[in-house]
């Protein structure tokens, strides 16, 4: 089962984290680190895609960017490096995007998905509240 990471912001906003490799930042690449705010290096890279088929055009070669008989390039290449790169390191970035917004973890949890590790979460927090409450009470006394 995979590692997750949950972290909270002060206005109790949640976001869940899995450690490791990112097959959603490999498949979608630029448009994932956007999407997950992540806009200086989304965009960067985006702009480097591009700029490696206008340096690099396939064999064929291109009309208006548009490829005709396109056979496999050096820019496809090393699109596909950018995309590797963002799977490996997507996830790292974007715990380091929800950390400089303030975000701050507050759990590490091992489950089968990011949904269960936010249940665990709050499972785990409403638990602590209630023997908070009992300790409390029994101070109280």
């Amino acid at each position: 089962m995979p590692d997750f990471v949950v972290f909270k912001h002060p206005d109790d906003n949640l976001q869940v984290v899995k450690d490791g490799f990112s097959w959603v930042g490999l498949v979608f690449g630029q448009f994932w680190l956007l999407y997950h705010r992540i806009y200086l290096i989304g965009s960067i890279l985006f702009i480097i895609g591009i700029v490696f088929y206008f340096l690099f055009p396939s064999p064929d070669g291109y009309i208006l960017g548009i490829p005709y008989g396109h056979r496999f390039g050096v820019a496809d290449i090393l699109n596909i490096a950018i995309a590797i790169g963002i799977g490996v390191a997507g996830n790292f970035l974007r715990v380091d995007s929800l950390r400089k917004r303030g975000y701050v973890q507050v759990f590490d949890i091992t489950a089968p998905t990011a949904d269960a590790a936010r249940a665990r979460y709050l499972l785990s927090r409403d638990r602590d509240a209630d023997n908070r409450d009992f300790i409390d009470k029994s101070v109280d006394l």
